[in-house]
C-alpha cells in the first residue's frame, strides 16, 4: 500500500490548473490507446479510442470556453443544435498546468513521450511518482508470475489465485 500524500496533493496549483491537467491526461490516455490499437492493427478498438480521444479533447476545450447566451435565457445553438461557445481563458498558470500534466500522464506511453518525468521540478512529486511506477511494475510482475504471496504483500490483502479447470488462471 502507498503511504503519504497523493501526487495531486503534493502538486502546486489551483483546482482549475489541476482540472486542466487532468483533462490533458485524459487526452494522453486515449491517444496512447489509439496509437497502440493502430500499431496492433486492431481497427475496431482504434475506432472506439478515436471517438474517446475526440470526446476528451472536446472536454478539455469546454474548460477553455463559455456558452454564448441567446438573450432569451438560453444559449445560442449552431445549425446542428450544439451550443455556440466562445473562448474564455482560464485563470491558470501554464507552467503549473504543465507540471501537473507531467505528473498525471506518467502511466501513458504518449504521456511519457511528450511529458518526460525529468521535466518535473518538484523532487517530492517525482519521488512519489517513481515509487508508484515501481509498485505498479511489481504488481504486474507478481500477477504475470501468479505469485499470490507477493500480491498479498504488495496489496496488504490476502490474495488467492484460483486455477481454472484447464490449469489457467
Amino acid at each position: 500500500m502507498t503511504d503519504g500524500p497523493s501526487v495531486h496533493d503534493l502538486l502546486d496549483g489551483t483546482d482549475e490548473e489541476k482540472n486542466l491537467a487532468e483533462d490533458l491526461a485524459g487526452v494522453m490516455d486515449f491517444l496512447s490507446r489509439f496509437l497502440g490499437a493502430a500499431e496492433e492493427g486492431n481497427w475496431r478498438y482504434a475506432n472506439d479510442k478515436a471517438d474517446q480521444l475526440r470526446e476528451s479533447i472536446e472536454k478539455f476545450q469546454r474548460r477553455l470556453t463559455d456558452t454564448v447566451p441567446d438573450g432569451r435565457g438560453d444559449v445560442q445553438r449552431d445549425e446542428d443544435g450544439r451550443p455556440v461557445r466562445r473562448f474564455a481563458p482560464p485563470n491558470a498558470d501554464g507552467k503549473r498546468v504543465h507540471q501537473a500534466t507531467t505528473a498525471y500522464v506518467q502511466s501513458y506511453e504518449a504521456g511519457r513521450a511528450l511529458f518526460p518525468i525529468d521535466g518535473l521540478e518538484d523532487d517530492q512529486v517525482k519521488a512519489r511518482l517513481l515509487a508508484d511506477l515501481e509498485r505498479t511494475a511489481a504488481l504486474r510482475a507478481a500477477m504475470d508470475a501468479g505469485d499470490a504471496e507477493a500480491l498479498s504483500r504488495l496489496t496488504g490483502r490476502q490474495v488467492t489465485i484460483v486455477q481454472g479447470p484447464d490449469g489457467g488462471r
